[in-house]
């Protein structure tokens, strides 16, 4: 058994206090250096840095919406999990288009954006297969391809929910 004098004669890196007292801030920049990385690697996508240029096109959109409305147009959106298939069926006017767009937007991640183009399978009802299942909320927006004339808009949690109506807003 060593007594205490010879614990002072052990030189200072063999004892605890030092390690302890350098550890105290060593943990502090480790964190504030995980802060960091974490600060530019998980940065937001929400802000979005040529706002003017989307404040222009508000009125544009709106025009697409009027549209939807004046033709008396409604979207019925569908998954089928155990396929993995989309559907869309618009209900009011007869839509030509041989393809539409579907948007989806997830709303904190840009990551999980999604456009789907759906094809025609009869008069007025449209597919697109999923390459993988969909498990989080999303805003939506529908569009035909060519010109996009009017657009319908919605949103729908597809972790408790397969089915939704498109609007015009």
């Amino acid at each position: 058994m060593r007594d205490a004098t010879t614990k002072d004669n052990e030189p200072w890196y063999r004892q605890f206090w030092p390690w302890f007292l350098i550890a105290l801030p060593g943990s502090v920049v480790i964190a504030g250096l995980t802060t960091v990385y974490i600060a530019f690697n998980g940065a937001d996508t929400l802000v979005n840095d040529n706002y003017y240029r989307d404040g222009l096109a508000i009125n544009q959109s709106l025009e697409q919406e009027h549209l939807a409305k004046a033709m008396g147009l409604t979207a019925e959106l569908r998954l089928d999990n155990d396929s993995g298939e989309l559907f869309v069926t618009l209900v009011g006017s007869e839509v030509s288009a041989s393809n539409i767009m579907l948007e989806l937007l997830h709303p904190t991640d840009e990551q999980r954006d999604r456009e789907l183009s759906m094809s025609l399978m009869a008069p007025n009802h449209y597919r697109v297969d999923l390459e993988r299942n969909l498990r989080h909320r999303y805003y939506l927006r529908l569009t035909p391809t060519p010109g996009q004339e009017w657009r319908l808009s919605g949103e729908i949690n597809f972790s408790n929910s397969s089915q939704v109506t498109l609007q015009a807003q």
